[in-house]
């Protein structure tokens, strides 16, 4: 990995750690999966995990509804797993269903392949997916640099999801992208 990829991503990561630092800040807090939880304990998943958690109230939603599962976020104490989403150090292949609600936007454009096969690799063959991604800068700033270094239309997403999945719905308004990984040995 170049100094400066290191160097940039290290920034991204400051500009959160400031939000989340601040004085009664609720940065990080916002569920922005809470109205998938029906549509993920439908798929009865065993264990989920959420890449770019914040403050891990999906995870912690979850549990009390009886489905276990881990947060991974690279700034927020809450996260049950403080690392980046590009390598999570988490074992291959043990997760039913894997969420990402509004934070593939803040990765940057280098990272968004490298998470999204990160994404893959801990989840089973044919597991499930949960997705919501904002195509619009962020309101929020820090330092007045934008929060969403990859604002691109849904049809870029989509297409970098099809690498690693496939995608059975999109719904109105492109509120949550669904679908499942592909299985062991496709292309």
């Amino acid at each position: 990995m170049s100094t400066d990829l290191a160097q940039r991503r290290e920034h991204e990561r400051s500009k959160y750690v400031t939000l989340a630092s601040r004085p009664g800040s609720s940065y990080g807090s916002t569920n922005h999966g809470r109205h998938a939880i029906p549509l993920i304990q439908r798929w009865k998943p065993r264990f989920v995990i959420d890449f770019g958690c914040g403050r891990n109230q999906l995870i912690t939603d979850l549990r009390r509804l009886g489905i276990d599962g881990l947060g991974i976020d690279f700034a927020f104490a809450e996260a049950d797993f403080a690392k980046p989403m590009h390598e999570t150090g988490m074992l291959d292949g043990v997760a039913d269903v894997v969420t990402s609600f509004d934070a593939l936007e803040h990765l940057l454009v280098q990272d968004v392949n490298p998470v999204l096969d990160e994404m893959r690799r801990v989840a089973r063959p044919r597991a499930w997916f949960c997705f919501s991604i904002c195509t619009r800068p962020s309101r929020i700033t820090v330092g007045g640099e934008n929060l969403h270094p990859t604002v691109r239309p849904m049809r870029w997403w989509l297409d970098r999801i099809a690498r690693i999945g496939v995608v059975n719905h999109t719904r109105a308004g492109g509120r949550y992208i669904t679908g499942r990984f592909l299985g062991e040995g496709s292309p």
